[in-house]
């Protein structure tokens, strides 16, 4: 975490950088909405293939359930541990074993890197719920959970993405691998 101490006379104030940002202002204008077809279509497939799933489910052996089971709850470990735990709020310290491990389950999830998750659920608290969150809930509630996801980012997530101080995710030879 980036901390900058300011003083004051006697008064010490700290900042974290990725804190929410009240000084943030947004910008006037219409909402860009360029549609992302490709993740369009990778989103249609993956339901498509869910709701097969749940068809073929009742014909399913055990064995194929176990490891579906098994690789939800990989996958959701990567995200939820990984990505977003420790990458994202940088909420404990892992040994090198259990990084490359959550590095695969995150892999599997099939959510972006952990380099670009990790900056973007950075962005997402830091501005909340302005056009500089990528999955802003004033833009509506099929965008702020699925259609974030279908469109291009705003300009202004882009900009203030750039600006975060991601210096402990550079330096973490897991997350950069990955992101080759």
């Amino acid at each position: 975490m980036t901390e900058t101490k300011t003083h004051h006379g006697d008064r010490d104030t700290s900042s974290v950088d990725d804190v929410f940002d009240d000084t943030y202002r947004e910008k006037e204008g219409k909402q860009p909405r360029v549609l992302v077809w490709r993740n369009i279509a990778l989103m249609t497939l993956l339901h498509a293939g869910a709701l097969v799933g749940l068809i073929l489910l009742p014909s399913a052996s055990r064995s194929t359930l176990a490891w579906t089971v098994a690789c939800y709850v990989f996958s959701a470990l990567g995200v939820t541990a990984g990505a977003h735990r420790l990458w994202s709020h940088r909420s404990y310290k892992a040994s090198f074993p259990l990084r490359v491990f959550l590095a695969l389950g995150n892999s599997m999830a099939f959510q972006n890197d952990i380099y670009e998750w990790s900056r973007d659920h950075r962005v997402h608290h830091k501005y909340s719920e302005t056009n500089a969150d990528p999955h802003n809930a004033k833009r509506g509630f099929f965008f702020s959970h699925v259609g974030w996801l279908m469109v291009r980012k705003h300009p202004e997530v882009i900009e203030k993405g750039q600006k975060l101080e991601l210096g402990d995710l550079k330096a973490d030879e897991v997350v950069m691998f990955q992101r080759r």
